[in-house]
């Protein structure tokens, strides 16, 4: 298996983190935010929010390390004085990875636990997307669906669905692919929508898609959507099938440990990445390591992408979190995230733009 870089615009995404801590720090005008005026979720020494991910279901195994790369960053974050002198806490909801579960998961957090904001690992954003976007609720994660690109209250460091549309039909391209096979699980309407997008991205640059269900054997390219798990099985039923595929590109199965346990099975494997590769090493990579294993020691490899992920999407929630101000609201939070033109993580990604790329100028609720 490879790590690929995939361009957006004119950018490579090979990332690079040192994670700083230049979020904590303490304020003493903290208690004079509080009261009847005090935004939902913030307290004089706390800010709570929620997490939504598929702890249950077809998806959950498609999200180890997610939980452990919170923890680790909001770890370190709490150990150097929080955000402005509070403590970031949260509590989590299972939502399935279905948008029933993402929804009732999002009411609960939302409405009954009184979070200040979301942080979201799932394929079933859709569920709650409408719903917090109506409440202006601070929603940052993984963006692998459409709707990530309609909401203003959306973030998430990187998304596939931003890449131009030939981006991956280019890739494949330039690697000898001209008919290729789309293999996807119904994992949910958003991805859906996505892997419809990838078809058109291949289309795009010439790219016959062949099939999305039945492997088709003349196909000398699969492109797959499917958990990390199912990647290896899938791999070499196809070739026991006779299939000899020039490209084969997995949107996902980064992870050091699916490699050591099916490595024949993963050979010539290519998997984009928009974060800085574990291969690179350095301080950043560095970093983060050393803070799983002082903050998530129950992590038994940290080297996968969902624990990086989890890691980025955090920190980039604190950031805007401190660019709120000392009394933060969820309006101020939207706001100071739109000044995020450069954000790096830290050195784990390349500087970007995190402003989502609509503009939804409907009041946000404090």
């Amino acid at each position: 298996m490879r790590r690929c870089a995939v361009k957006l615009g004119m950018s490579t995404i090979l990332l690079g983190l040192v994670v700083g801590t230049g979020c904590s720090g303490t304020t003493a005008s903290a208690s004079s935010c509080t009261g009847d005026g005090a935004a939902p979720g913030v307290t004089r020494d706390e800010v709570r929010l929620g997490l939504l991910y598929p702890d249950s279901g077809r998806l959950a195994e498609a999200f180890p390390g997610l939980r452990a790369g919170v923890d680790a960053r909001l770890g370190e974050v709490n150990a150097t004085g929080g955000i402005q002198g509070r403590k970031i806490v949260y509590e989590w909801r299972d939502d399935a990875g279905t948008a029933e579960g993402n929804l009732s998961g999002a009411r609960e957090l939302v409405d009954q636990r009184g979070a200040f904001g979301v942080l979201e690992f799932t394929a079933a954003a859709t569920g709650s997307a409408k719903y917090l976007a109506d409440r202006r609720i601070p929603t940052v994660g993984l963006a692998a669906e459409d709707v990530w690109t309609k909401y203003g209250n959306m973030f998430s460091f990187a998304s596939t669905l931003a890449a131009p549309v030939d981006t991956y039909g280019r890739f494949v391209k330039e690697r000898g692919g001209t008919s290729a096979f789309l293999l996807r699980s119904a994992m949910s309407a958003g991805v859906s929508g996505a892997a419809l997008r990838i078809g058109q991205s291949l289309q795009a640059l010439g790219v016959d898609v062949v099939g999305s269900f039945a492997y088709t054997s003349g196909a000398d390219t699969v492109v797959t959507m499917i958990t990390p798990a199912d990647l290896p099985p899938v791999l070499r039923a196809i070739r026991e099938l006779g299939g000899s595929p020039k490209v084969v590109l997995s949107l996902n199965g980064y992870d050091h440990s699916l490699l050591r346990r099916h490595g024949p099975d993963l050979a010539g494997v290519l998997v984009p990445v928009f974060y800085r590769p574990f291969e690179a090493g350095g301080a950043p990579i560095q970093h983060y390591l050393d803070a799983m294993a002082r903050y998530s020691p129950q992590t038994d490899d940290a080297e996968q992408e969902f624990g990086l992920i989890g890691y980025i999407n955090t920190d980039l929630f604190l950031r805007g979190l401190q660019a709120a101000g000392p009394c933060p609201t969820r309006q101020s939070f939207l706001a100071g995230m739109r000044t995020l033109t450069r954000y790096d993580a830290g050195g784990l990604i390349q500087p970007t733009n995190v402003a989502p790329p609509v503009a939804d100028s409907r009041p946000a609720s404090r």
